[in-house]
């Protein structure tokens, strides 16, 4: 046999794959979401089961401890942020918040993450299964951060599309640095004009110690782009990954702010 042929035979094949070349996507996973039982109301559930994405690098296969805190939050402060109010969530992931928002009959609720096929249809499948909620008032929608906002203030249709919504919410979006100058511009134009108390509420865990400050600097921008900021509270929960113990202090914090007109 020359040099330049190549043996085929049972156990070699020059189109076979290597076993692990292609690595079936993983399925998704499953978490419950139990409420503090102060908050729960008769008729309204006491656990909210969702479906979370089996893996993505937008991280929305996991329910981060950001979401529950501004889960808790919302429940506790209902009445003020929620109830007959016309809510946005960005960056939604699973959209626990928004679930909250629900029950407690928030008049309109659009949920967006970044348009990839299977976040979305995740999305709607929890709307679809998620229990003690109008479907109805529920929308839907992928969107990239800094894009024209028209679409989605026109879910909330003819009457208020010229407006904005009561509350945007932010729940562990800014460890995105790079995308801080596109997601205050979305906030600033999605925003209600005609509610004095209309609200932006971001919530955070620093996900890198090292880049902590970055996470704060949005702060720092929306003040100068002409919002008013007001810290709300700051938890010591525990670090979602294993690294070094000098950073788990840092990373165990969720932090709560408004941003405002």
């Amino acid at each position: 046999m020359s040099d330049d042929e190549i043996a085929l035979g049972d156990e070699t094949s020059l189109f076979e794959e290597p076993e692990d070349y292609y690595k079936k996507p993983e399925p998704p996973s499953f978490d419950t979401y139990e409420r503090k039982p102060e908050f729960v109301t008769d008729g309204q559930p006491s656990k909210i089961n969702l479906r979370l994405v089996g893996k993505s690098p937008l991280w929305g296969h996991l329910l981060w401890n950001a979401s529950k805190v501004t889960a808790n939050y919302l429940d506790k402060h209902a009445s003020a942020l929620l109830t007959n109010k016309t809510v946005l969530e960005l960056g939604a992931g699973a959209a626990l918040p928004s679930f909250i928002a629900g029950i407690h009959n928030a008049s309109r609720v659009v949920i967006t993450d970044y348009p990839e096929v299977e976040l979305i249809q995740n999305i709607e499948y929890n709307v679809a299964h998620v229990d003690g909620i109008d479907k109805d008032t529920f929308t839907v929608a992928g969107y990239v951060w800094g894009n024209d906002e028209t679409p989605l203030k026109e879910y909330l249709g003819q009457d208020k599309a010229s407006d904005g919504f009561d509350l945007v919410i932010l729940s562990d979006v800014v460890f995105n640095h790079s995308e801080h100058a596109k997601l205050l511009k979305t906030c600033w134009n999605t925003l209600s004009r005609s509610n004095k108390d209309a609200k932006i509420f971001v919530v955070f865990t620093p996900h890198r110690a090292r880049l902590v400050h970055r996470d704060f600097q949005f702060f720092t921008d929306a003040e100068a782009m002409g919002f008013k900021v007001e810290k709300l509270f700051e938890e010591k929960w525990w670090p979602m990954f294993v690294e070094d113990d000098a950073s788990k202090d840092i990373r165990s914090m969720v932090y709560g702010y408004f941003l405002s007109f």
